[in-house]
């Protein structure tokens, strides 16, 4: 009967028993058997029926229910007015008279001449008879003793010893109204008791130097016997108690496992969308400050002038980064974060692999057609270069460059031919993107994946069906055209 706390044990303020080491030094805590029982425990209904106690006291005490109300963003003070609540709707009441009924019966089996109280007469008189029905008696000086056990570094309070044909039990009493759901922490509580190191004698020195060990009893390892008896009800029964070690070591392990604390960790963004893009303008600004300066658009704060940029406005600077960095012959490394690095449906591109990324498919080198292609890109005008630097610097950071410059193989020499034609004709995103889905599929329409990279997925085959698509559109109608392609 450990869980009551009395005031002749000392104990630590988490109310373990204070226990001197076997090898000596300062007391420390030992945890209390009925905490490590209590760690397989359904609890389930224990709470619903103290939640039930709790409304019942509310219903009954009109200003309880009012200092909720008052208190409703102070959880000290509520919880505080639900023990209070939970008492006066009879939560405590058989918890008060299991603990006087302990006493009473802890006298009864040692003080022959004790005269239990009137209420509880019945009671004392039927444990007395099922034990001597059953053939049990008490062991005399073996009630309430601590017992230890130091590896697990776990104490308790044993209720009593009985004895039957020579075998010493441990026993304890329960009164509660039911012992058929406790079966499982009784086993880990009486199971701990049986296997203790020692009986152990807390002195009246608070350093423990009073203390002793005794030796511990010999018990029987696999049985153990349960008093149950109701206060007030004049009724007694025994039960027999299967204790089983596998399960104490199962609820230290539930103990441990429930102390651990790396368990979960935040998983923090590996970077934000802001910070990427301002790391991105601070790499620029390095190179060529006045010249950032200049190419900064006026509807954009500047770093300095705002905490941070929506994503609209992100989205503008990607577009208007690409064209600085294009100027300044530089290119930035790390993708935006935003971009999902899915592999097209048609093909197998990317590999994630301890490899690292698999190429496309190049097919075979094209220098003559690199040539051509060469004097087209020369007769380009200053935007429609700057809008091709932002193809193929956006395929770069998607790690499958397109630069005819290179290598000139047939896939990129035909990624190249379709890029001009598309920004020779000045054929707009939306058009862009649906010729990207009818070569490449389902990718093609996840907003988050740039056009370049799109194109930079392709093998040389998908390249070619590209190139030959964009010779489809003219300087008309790009709707109509692009619904003819689909």
């Amino acid at each position: 009967m450990d869980e009551i706390l009395t005031e002749t044990i000392r104990r630590d303020r988490w109310g373990r028993y204070l226990v001197v080491p076997p090898d000596g030094g300062k007391p420390v805590g030992y945890t209390r058997a009925t905490t490590i029982s209590k760690a397989l425990d359904d609890t389930s209904s224990l709470m619903a029926w103290g939640e039930r106690m709790t409304a019942i006291g509310m219903a009954q005490r009109p200003d309880i229910l009012a200092q909720v109300l008052d208190a409703v963003d102070d959880k000290t003070a509520l919880n505080k007015l639900c023990e209070r609540a939970k008492e006066q709707g009879g939560a405590t009441v058989r918890r008060d008279l299991g603990t006087a009924l302990h006493s009473i019966l802890e006298r009864a089996f040692t003080d022959p001449t004790y005269e239990p109280p009137p209420a509880h007469v019945a009671d004392v008189a039927a444990v007395r008879q099922v034990l001597e029905a059953h053939g049990y008696t008490p062991v005399a000086g073996m009630h309430e003793q601590i017992v230890v056990s130091d590896a697990r570094k776990v104490a308790g309070t044993f209720d009593l010893l009985l004895e039957k044909n020579g075998t010493t039990y441990i026993s304890d009493i329960k009164t509660g109204s039911s012992v058929t759901y406790g079966a499982l922490a009784f086993c880990v509580q009486l199971g701990l008791y049986a296997t203790a190191d020692a009986i152990y004698k807390q002195g009246a020195a608070k350093d423990g130097s009073e203390d002793e060990r005794l030796p511990m009893p010999a018990v029987d390892q696999h049985q153990a016997i349960i008093i149950h008896v109701e206060p007030g009800s004049g009724q007694a029964t025994l039960h027999l108690l299967h204790l089983d070690s596998t399960l104490i070591d199962l609820a230290m392990a539930v103990r441990a496992a429930r102390a651990q604390k790396d368990l979960i960790s935040r998983l923090e963004p590996v970077e934000t969308r802001n910070m990427w893009m301002r790391r991105r303008v601070q790499a620029a600004v390095e190179i060529n400050k006045q010249f950032v300066a200049a190419n900064w658009p006026p509807s954009i704060a500047t770093p300095k002038n705002v905490p941070i940029w929506t994503d609209q406005e992100i989205d503008d600077l990607d577009t208007i980064m690409h064209r600085i960095e294009a100027d300044l012959s530089v290119s930035w490394p790390d993708p935006d974060p935003r971009i999902l690095a899915v592999p097209p449906r048609h093909t197998t591109t990317v590999s994630d692999t301890a490899q690292g990324p698999q190429m496309p498919d190049e097919g075979e080198q094209a220098p003559q057609h690199a040539a051509s292609l060469k004097q087209r890109y020369s007769g380009l005008t200053e935007d429609q270069t700057a809008r091709l630097s932002i193809f193929v610097l956006e395929a770069r950071e998607a790690m499958v460059p397109i630069r005819v410059a290179e290598t000139p193989t047939a896939r990129r020499c035909n990624i190249a031919e379709a890029l001009l034609n598309l920004i020779e004709r000045n054929v707009d995103d939306d058009h862009i993107r649906a010729l990207l889905v009818t070569v490449l599929g389902d990718i093609a329409e996840i907003p988050t994946m740039t056009p370049g990279a799109l194109v930079g997925l392709m093998d040389w085959q998908q390249a070619q069906t590209f190139a030959g698509l964009t010779e489809l559109l003219d300087h008309q109608t790009m709707k109509e055209s692009t619904n003819v392609i689909r």
